[in-house]
């Protein structure tokens, strides 16, 4: 897991844009309550200049103490309300969460410990992983073989606490590929299938399509920030009623994304 930088939040330039409203505010309530305890600067103070100087560093310190107390709040995580629905983004190691599990896999659900096949560095190959240790291999395979719906992308296929999303189709070269087109369209089915399968417990999802997942058409892979941005999108335009709450779990890359620009999202 990614090493956290919690000083890193502050290179986002909403949040010291956003401060300079905050500062204000809390420069006028010290100030109307210094006016009526004291009186105003010009009663304290004779020395005009002194005055003055007083005033600019008193909007300084508002102000910083704005950039910090915003800082502050979302430095480790930051909560937002989407439809209703609580959306948390934070680091953590999905597989430690107590609750429904998203895990992205291909569309056979492969088993294969063959690392050419699943990498056992993906979240799919920490899966097979631990069901292996777990003596839950033959039971996994028999509880997919079970369901016979269709599969596409964006489905999901429920194993105990682990919700299986179909996030692409293995070519001949078991590479997993999407553009994104596909990406967009594959969080919009995937938010219906929780939606049906979710049964009130709280819902756990990583930052879907950052692993080793190629995108087609594009000359480069979309930045962690851009990816959790259309995954909070997707549920924002999405007409799922969730009434359980849903974190984003970031195990890497955690200091490429900054929270508070989520604000609005």
């Amino acid at each position: 897991m990614q090493k956290r930088n919690i000083f890193h939040q502050l290179k986002s330039r909403k949040l010291w844009k956003d401060s300079v409203t905050v500062g204000l505010a809390i420069f006028g309530g010290a100030s109307a309550i210094t006016g009526a305890v004291f009186g105003s600067f010009k009663d304290l103070i004779d020395n005009l200049w002194f005055a003055v100087l007083a005033t600019i560093g008193a909007l300084i310190l508002s102000y910083m103490i704005a950039i910090v107390w915003q800082w502050w709040r979302i430095k480790d995580s930051i909560s937002l309300k989407i439809r209703g629905i609580k959306v948390t983004v934070r680091q953590g190691d999905i597989f430690e969460e107590e609750g429904l599990k998203v895990i992205g896999v291909d569309d056979t659900f492969s088993t294969s410990e063959d690392e050419h096949v699943i990498s056992h560095s993906s979240l799919h190959g920490k899966l097979i992983r631990l069901l292996k240790d777990n003596g839950e291999v033959e039971a996994f395979q028999n509880s997919i073989a079970t369901d016979t719906r269709e599969v596409s992308l964006g489905s999901i296929k429920r194993y105990n606490d682990f919700l299986l999303l179909v996030m692409a189709k293995l070519n001949r070269d078991y590479e997993a590929r999407t553009d994104n087109q596909k990406y967009e369209s594959t969080l919009r089915k995937m938010w219906a299938e929780i939606e049906r399968l979710y049964s009130g417990k709280p819902i756990f999802l990583p930052l879907l399509g950052d692993g080793i997942i190629r995108f087609d058409g594009a000359s480069e892979k979309p930045s962690p920030s851009a990816l959790l941005r259309c995954m909070l999108c997707t549920l924002k335009t999405s007409n799922v009623q969730l009434k359980a709450p849903v974190t984003i779990v970031i195990y890497d890359r955690i200091n490429d994304i900054n929270l508070y620009d989520l604000k609005g999202v």
